[in-house]
């Protein structure tokens, strides 16, 4: 099988998902193509072209319906809005790709792609099944506008909010989210900390993803007693010596900064309590690691969604800014039964192996 995997924006959720995805395609001895919404607007696409990629054309996508006469409008020069030029060249690219690339499967993980996937579908005959792929626990505006075959969810829950979208319930896959099998690892609590040197009697916090990872340290250390805690938290600016971000803690005996090259899953499987921004695929780690965890405010409305959704499911606490979440982070680590509470809900709320899912659905029609 040869899959087509389109992104939106090139943001590290969705690349995330893209490399469990590949994975997956691999292990089954398929091979797949993975392009986002700025490669396929060509070579040094303008600026203008990347500014309305991120904001106008992707918060509003209904810009697709004109795109069977968006050249005509731009020849005759009716209209000047930058999204229709963006959406007419982007889907001049994409046609181009799927009457010539022979794929089997085409997989949107963001509505812009789905948009112009199902716009295409109306004129050019391709075989290839197109499926849209959810990165988040939410449901995404402007579905109802799609055309696809197949619609994987983060959860079997959200199959009542895609029906409500137009979606037909036997088009609705509660597939998981998918994710590399990298993020997590077999040692228990004591191993990890053992090989990572971290102290044993004391409680430690992970923090993968903030929008101000500096606030939500800070926030954690003012209510730490003494060096009675550890805060391993990655860093926003990259490695020594140039980070502004590790100089500023580099002091701090009860500050862990990491970098990329660390290994993140035994981090989360040697720390008490995670906090982080309400991302699908983060919060999905926490669940299947079973840590306990605090969400960090939202920035946007679909982790406004994936936070609600944890939240009402007893997998998460939320928080709503930095230092009521490191109140909850701190109260969480010193109750035990409350983390057991929350294991239990993740365990039993979370769908595993979402990568495998997907590529068996589509080899087999089964999860």
């Amino acid at each position: 099988m040869r899959t087509l995997i389109l992104t939106g924006s090139e943001s590290e959720g969705q690349q995330v998902v893209v490399r469990a995805l590949k994975q997956a395609f691999t292990a089954r001895g398929d091979t797949s193509l993975a392009l986002s919404a700025r490669v396929l607007l060509g070579q040094h696409p303008p600026l203008s072209y990347l500014k309305a990629l991120e904001n106008e054309a992707l918060a509003s996508p209904r810009g697709f319906a004109f795109l069977s006469a968006g050249a005509a409008f731009l020849r005759e020069g009716k209209r000047k809005s930058t999204v229709y030029a963006v959406n007419a060249r982007y889907a001049e690219h994409l046609e181009t790709l799927l009457r010539e690339g022979e794929f089997d499967a085409v997989l949107c993980l963001h509505r812009y792609p789905a948009e112009a996937v199902s716009h295409i579908r109306k004129t050019l005959a391709f075989s290839a099944r197109c499926c849209f792929l959810s990165c988040d626990y939410a449901c995404v505006p402007f579905l109802e506008e799609t055309r696809l075959d197949h619609y994987f969810t983060a959860h079997g829950s959200l199959t009542t909010a895609y029906e409500a979208r137009g979606i037909p319930a036997k088009k609705i896959i509660p597939a998981g989210i998918p994710l590399p099998s990298d993020w997590f690892c077999a040692e228990d609590r004591v191993d990890a900390r053992a090989i990572l040197n971290l102290p044993q009697g004391m409680p430690c916090y992970y923090i993968p993803a903030a929008s101000d990872p500096e606030a939500a340290t800070v926030a954690l250390l003012s209510r730490i007693r003494g060096e009675n805690g550890r805060v391993c938290v990655v860093s926003p600016d990259g490695a020594p010596p140039k980070s502004p971000f590790v100089a500023r803690f580099s002091g701090d005996i009860r500050v862990v900064v990491l970098s990329g090259e660390d290994s993140h899953a035994l981090y989360c499987a040697a720390c008490d309590v995670m906090l982080c921004s309400p991302s699908g695929a983060l919060s999905t780690r926490a669940a299947l690691s079973g840590i306990p965890l605090v969400h960090l405010p939202a920035g946007d409305s679909f982790e406004a969604q994936t936070t609600q959704f944890f939240a009402a499911q007893g997998m998460s606490a939320l928080a709503g800014n930095y230092d009521e979440a490191a109140t909850l982070a701190l109260s969480l680590a010193k109750d035990g039964e409350k983390q057991e509470q929350m294991r239990s809900r993740q365990q039993s709320e979370s769908i595993a192996d979402g990568a495998k899912h997907v590529v068996r659905f589509l080899h087999e029609g089964r999860l």
